[in-house]
């Protein structure tokens, strides 16, 4: 064949080519499939149009590069990567027909038949309005799907739509899904303008109405237009309105107003608010929740998943998602706000750091500066420069809240926002400010019962980040945050409130990171130490209710040392309202970090200007002469806490009384010693969420289980254990992992689950083994040994617990020993080895003796007395002194668990001694007072108890009998 390029020039241009299922319009460069759409690259359509062009001719393969690339030198081989494209759009599954054959040694002939039309009605062009090639498409477009049909129906029945959401959010991709979808429907009058080129408003109309070939020759453009646009059937997409909204607005209120064949569509972050406009607010891409055992298929049926992972196949073809690396893939969706064009940012970063390398940097924080496509718009090529075209056209006032709000963590309301700007502006001007944020969709906005909560997302928030910082705002903002969480916490702390204490709790604890960001804050630099004070007393409660003693430790003693500090040069007035609540025994560690004048300070508190404190001065305590050790002092406020009436505060002090030698905590104690997790770091803001070794939330989610079940609720604190063991799974920080299923494995043990207590310490074994976390490692063996022997697997139990105490005795490790030298002597006493086992029961009490109660003293003082009870010898005067003990400690802690264990114990103890009259009072009376929880293993021995003696055939034991034969195997 001889022809060229200029020979299909001449001939004269069909409108349209039908062939099989498929329709060409070559004008509009178009294929259609049954009439929808064919995506198809610009040179295979190139090739498809030349082959039709000679439907039945064999056309060379040089023939065929120089019509499709004319002067361009390319090689046959892409050629050949193009017919394969050609071929495989092509496919039709259902006829298996052959369009295009190769020649071998000649080159390619299109085969089918082919029927060309001139005058098809739906490719009329006028040559006076053909308005030229629309932009590409993406060849994909994931998370969409069902979106480009519904934005189409809405143009076509309303004619004026609006599609508007965040920057990066996928608008002007949406809209050119939409416009190719309606080309076919529109013909050729179909006019896609890129609104953000045009730096004045007052030059729209013009632009637009040379796009469409008007000449109006100096008259007014925008009267032109309207007379043009009177009797046409035309789409008109402008793309990017924001920096010209009001022009927009006017242009596409008055089309819309004064034609009645224009339709329009318009993409912006906020709606016109025009008449006639119909919004579609674009969500994000929808990201995998946090969840338990997430893997690759559940995974990919989200599509914020299904884009990043496209995208990095893109870059990497041997990239296949696994389910180990799922939970990553989701956290990094979820940090990215299901954002289209942050996740593909963070896809095109994979080859350099990797999916776990690329969740960790999010961890820390968002990077701005991450590159995008090079072909991609200016304000699409990172996320900097998307946010600088979207917070650039704010207002100063919604620039400055939008910096300031970038402090918080989490989400907030109203009257935190206006506490922390409304000193510049007024309280109504932030209000509204917050309002047009959140239409240009720049907050995040969610109903809370009858009220609403507003959230920065992620990558906004990094932004915003950095603008406070070349704000030099920083300082100014934090203290204003720190005054108004002050004011919170003091009315947590309120007396009188109707909610139970756990649930007034759980309202505070999406504020942790806020709270020690704003401690660590205070206290750093000497910024505002009075402040910080006055915070970390407030924050006591809260953290005690919590158990989460390290962090009340830790501020309690950065705000002595540095009351101590302050005291000289402040005036008496402000000395007189220092905070009175810190607690003292709060601010004493191990042997190992107690400094030697520590009481010291613990004393400093109790001063004539504290009111409260000032009454523990009427007591003397033994030893007193002289100096008073810390452990005087505790006991100093045990007999203090006789004079509170607040149950809470009782029960608070009750559990954290420690001092230097402390063998365990309190519940929810703290397996490592480590520091408050803070959302900001001083000088700067920092968004590492594990700048001090845990989740906040999420540790304090574990803690929580713990002291729910203490309390007698072990539904919730198996509810909220599963939730806290899911939030770390999906974090995939293997410290705050550790953390929670030493906290969550102890409450399946205590309610009996035997189960889920097996695969959360043998899930907790392998993270610390894989991670090289020494103690925790210790933790699940001992924690398995007392598994073991609930199952009546006594002899490895009793192995496990051997080996986990002599490591935490070689690393001088005593958190959780009580736990662990109990359960070992309920494991030898199982064995008939009573004496062993009321030597290694004792030693557990001289650790109470030594440091005060612990949280689990009362079923130390049980497992003690059902010893001596059981014994080949037995005594039972002396066991039931010890259960009576047990029982008076289990009312001071409000530890209604360890109660009811008690009661059980009592009443089996009254049987022993003929005391079938009174048997079973107490237990009835602890029975009554729970409220849930019925099928967990204490309360269904405590019902099976009752009801043998309700029905007069008690329990027939003796003083000799086994301990392995009564129905108590619980941990």
């Amino acid at each position: 064949m001889n022809g060229s390029a200029s020979d299909s020039s001449d001939t004269q241009c069909p409108q349209s080519i039908t062939f099989g299922q498929f329709h060409l319009l070559p004008a509009q460069r178009l294929l259609l499939k049954n009439g929808k759409p064919i995506e198809l690259g610009s040179r295979a359509l190139d090739v498809l149009i030349a082959l039709l062009e000679h439907a039945g001719e064999v056309v060379s393969n040089r023939d065929l590069i120089r019509m499709v690339w004319q002067d361009v030198i390319v090689d046959e081989s892409c050629l050949r990567v193009h017919i394969s494209a050609l071929r495989k759009a092509l496919a039709c599954a259902e006829t298996d027909v052959s369009y295009i054959a190769n020649v071998p040694g000649r080159g390619y002939s299109f085969v089918a038949s082919v029927t060309r039309d001139c005058d098809s009605d739906t490719a009329q062009v006028s040559p006076t309005t053909s308005i030229g090639a629309l932009p590409p498409r993406l060849l994909r477009m994931v998370g969409r799907d069902e979106t480009v049909p519904a934005i189409a129906q809405l143009i076509k029945l309303h004619r004026f739509v609006t599609i508007c959401g965040h920057g990066g959010m996928g608008k002007t991709t949406l809209a050119l899904a939409v416009t190719h979808h309606l080309a076919t429907h529109f013909g050729s009058l179909v006019l896609f303008q890129d609104m953000s080129s045009i730096a004045d408003p007052a030059l729209l109309p013009g632009i637009l109405a040379s796009a469409l070939g008007i000449q109006y020759r100096g008259m007014d453009p925008l009267q032109e237009l309207m007379a043009f646009s009177q009797e046409q059937r035309l789409l008109l997409v402008l793309d990017s309105c924001d920096h010209i909204i009001v022009a927009a607005t006017y242009l596409a209120e008055k089309l819309y107003g004064e034609t009645e064949h224009v339709h329009i569509l318009v993409t912006s972050r906020e709606p016109l608010r025009a008449e006639g406009e119909h919004v579609h607010r674009l969500c994000p891409l929808t990201c995998p929740p946090e969840m338990c055992g997430l893997t690759a298929t559940d995974a990919l049926t989200f599509s914020a998943v299904r884009l990043l992972v496209e995208r990095v196949h893109n870059n990497d073809n041997a990239f296949i998602l696994s389910d180990n690396d799922a939970p990553m893939v989701a956290h990094i969706c979820r940090k990215l706000d299901g954002m289209p064009l942050a996740i593909e940012l963070a896809a095109g970063q994979v080859e350099a750091y990797g999916i776990q390398g690329i969740a960790e940097l999010l961890n820390n924080r968002v990077s701005l500066f991450w590159d995008g496509r090079r072909t991609a718009l200016p304000r699409h090529q990172s996320l900097m420069a998307m946010f600088d075209w979207s917070c650039d056209l704010l207002s100063e006032t919604e620039a400055m809240v939008l910096r300031r709000l970038s402090v918080l963590s989490g989400v907030f309301s109203l009257e935190m926002v206006t506490a922390i700007v409304k000193s510049e502006v007024d309280e109504s001007l932030v209000i509204d400010a917050i309002g047009r944020l959140v239409t240009k969709s720049l907050i995040l906005v969610e109903r809370a019962g009858r009220s609403m909560r507003y959230k920065l997302p992620h990558t906004m928030r990094a932004y915003a980040l950095e603008k406070l910082r070349t704000s030099g705002e920083v300082d100014l903002t934090i203290e204003r945050h720190a005054i108004y969480l002050l004011s919170m916490l003091e009315r947590l702390n309120v007396p009188g409130e109707t909610l139970p204490e756990y649930e007034r709790i759980q309202l505070y604890i999406e504020h942790l990171g806020n709270i020690c960001s704003a401690l660590e804050w205070a206290f750093s630099n000497h910024r505002n130490l009075l402040l910080g004070i006055r915070l970390a007393a407030a924050s006591a409660p809260l953290f005690l209710g919590l158990s989460m003693l390290d962090e009340c430790r830790r501020w309690s003693e950065r705000a002595l040392a540095a009351r101590a500090e302050v005291t000289n040069g402040a005036p008496p007035l402000v000395v007189q309202h220092w905070p009175r609540s810190i607690p003292p025994m709060m601010t004493s560690g191990t042997q190992h970090t107690l400094p030697i004048n520590h009481h010291k300070g613990i004393e400093s508190v109790a001063n004539p200007d504290d009111n409260l404190l000032r009454q523990s001065q009427n007591f003397d305590l033994p030893g007193s002469e002289g100096k008073r050790s810390p452990h005087d002092i505790q006991w100093q406020n045990l007999n203090l806490s006789t004079r509170i009436t607040e149950p809470k505060i009782i029960a608070m002090m009750q559990w954290t009384l420690e001092n230097s030698g402390r063998p365990a905590g309190v519940p929810g104690f703290s397996f490592r010693i480590c520091k408050a997790n803070s959302d900001l770091k001083p000088p700067l803001v920092n968004e590492d969420e594990f700048s001090f070794g845990y989740d906040y939330r999420i540790r304090a989610l574990a803690s929580l289980a713990r002291v729910l079940w203490l309390r007698g609720y072990p539904d919730q604190a198996a509810r909220i254990g599963r939730q806290a063991l899911g939030d770390a799974y999906n974090l995939r920080h293997p410290a705050t992992i550790c953390l929670s299923l030493i906290y969550v494995a102890t409450v399946f043990l205590w309610v009996g689950d035997w189960n889920n207590a097996e695969q959360t310490i043998d899930k907790l074994i392998s993270t610390a083994e894989e991670h090289a976390f020494g103690h925790d490692h210790a933790a699940g063996i001992g924690l398995k040994g007392i598994l073991l022997i609930g199952q009546d697997r006594v002899d490895a139990g009793i192995h496990l617990l051997h080996d986990c105490l002599n490591v935490l005795s070689i690393e001088n490790h005593q958190v959780l020993t009580t736990m662990f030298v109990r359960c070992l002597a309920k494991g030898v006493a199982a064995k008939g080895r009573y004496d062993n086992a009321i030597e290694i029961a004792s030693g557990a009490l001289e650790m109470v003796e030594n440091v005060g109660e612990t949280f689990d003293t009362p079923e130390i003082l049980r497992v003690t007395a059902d010893l001596y009870a059981y014994r080949p010898s037995p005594d039972l005067a002396l066991a039931e002194q010890y259960l009576n003990r047990s029982l008076a400690c289990a009312e001071r802690l409000s530890a209604l668990a360890w109660e009811l264990r008690t009661a059980i114990s009592l009443t089996r103890l009254h049987l022993l001694q003929g005391r079938d009259a009174e048997a079973g009072q107490r237990l009835q009376s602890v029975y009554n007072r729970f409220s849930e929880g019925f099928d967990s293993a204490d309360l269904r021995a405590a019902k099976q108890l009752l009801n043998s003696l309700n029905k007069q055939s008690a329990l027939k034991l003796t003083p000799r009998g086994h301990p392995a034969t009564r129905p108590d195997s619980t941990p």
